[in-house]
């Protein structure tokens, strides 16, 4: 492939060899034919390496790299992001699954409004198994016309964090910090991502991400310390994981914060942003616990025998 596709799916791949031919045949039953996948492998130790080249080797959109170390989910997104040659970048997870239509659907509502810088879709959760568990539900779009309304407006994508899958233009994403080196990260660069732009919703479910009733199983492990040898495993090894630096929510105000303090946003819609985010944040994350709970407690809850 010479030319430059309109879209590059982005694959960080560390282990991945139970669902990973799943997400990347998903990937290439795609009905929008202009993409190519970028996969860079983590120094795995299972079979993803040997699963990477196989389907490079079979199509020829699929462009692979294995790193000399591990970089970590940080590092290897990073280098995900610079081998890109797409318009637009999509992040790809090992474990989720997408619906055919997903990525034309996705093109045509950032073709549709040049003041989007992402699109996504309506989300349902799946277990281990590809069993439906809940629909992600309540997720907005957001289009307010200022940094500060839109940063006001997207507490709601922070729930399921779906956004951070969505389809972004290449150029903006790369105006902002990544995906930083912390567990959360995830909402923080969908901040970064409103910031900057609208982000439109989709109003079709086509994204089927791996999950459990309790969260997201991303990295096998709820306890931050496991997740961190998982994710980052350079820090987890120089024991870096104390005090502010292992409380996941800290950590997440601090570098929001600091992420939109050196944007290239004008000052005044920096200082907005930021007073935005420190009011809207605490009430918004109340509400997403609260969520979590009843969520958990209607599933927990046994069911009422009928009489007979």
């Amino acid at each position: 492939m010479t030319e430059r596709p309109r879209v590059t799916f982005g694959v960080t791949a560390y282990n991945n060899e139970r669902y990973l031919p799943g997400a990347l045949d998903a990937v290439l039953a795609q009905d929008y034919p202009d993409f190519e996948v970028v996969a860079c492998d983590n120094q795995s130790t299972d079979a993803t390496w040997d699963i990477l080249q196989d389907y490079a080797a079979r199509d020829a959109r699929v462009r692979v790299f294995r790193n000399e170390s591990n970089l970590g989910e940080s590092g290897n997104y990073a280098r995900v992001v610079s081998l890109a040659r797409g318009e637009f970048f999509r992040l790809t997870s090992h474990d989720d699954r997408i619906a055919p239509t997903l990525l034309r659907r996705c093109v045509e509502a950032l073709d549709a409004n040049p003041a989007a810088v992402a699109a996504y879709p309506q989300a349902v959760v799946m277990d281990a198994a590809g069993n439906e568990l809940f629909a992600c539900t309540g997720e907005p779009a957001v289009r307010q016309a200022t940094p500060t309304r839109r940063i006001a407006g997207s507490m709601g994508l922070l729930t399921y964090c779906n956004a951070v899958f969505a389809l972004v233009r290449m150029d903006v994403l790369r105006r902002t910090r990544l995906h930083l080196a912390f567990g959360t990260a995830d909402r923080t660069l969908i901040l970064e991502l409103a910031a900057r732009g609208q982000i439109e919703l989709v109003p079709e479910y086509l994204f089927y991400r791996r999950g459990s009733v309790n969260g997201n199983e991303f990295g096998g492990s709820t306890n931050a310390r496991d997740r961190y040898a998982w994710l980052e495993p350079e820090l987890a090894r120089r024991r870096r994981l104390r005090l502010v630096g292992n409380n996941e929510q800290l950590r997440f105000v601090r570098e929001t914060m600091r992420s939109l303090a050196v944007s290239e946003l004008r000052w005044d819609d920096k200082v907005g942003s930021i007073v935005a985010f420190g009011t809207a944040w605490p009430a918004s994350e109340a509400r997403i616990r609260l969520g979590a709970l009843r969520r958990r407690y209607r599933r927990a809850r046994p069911e009422t025998p009928k009489d007979t």
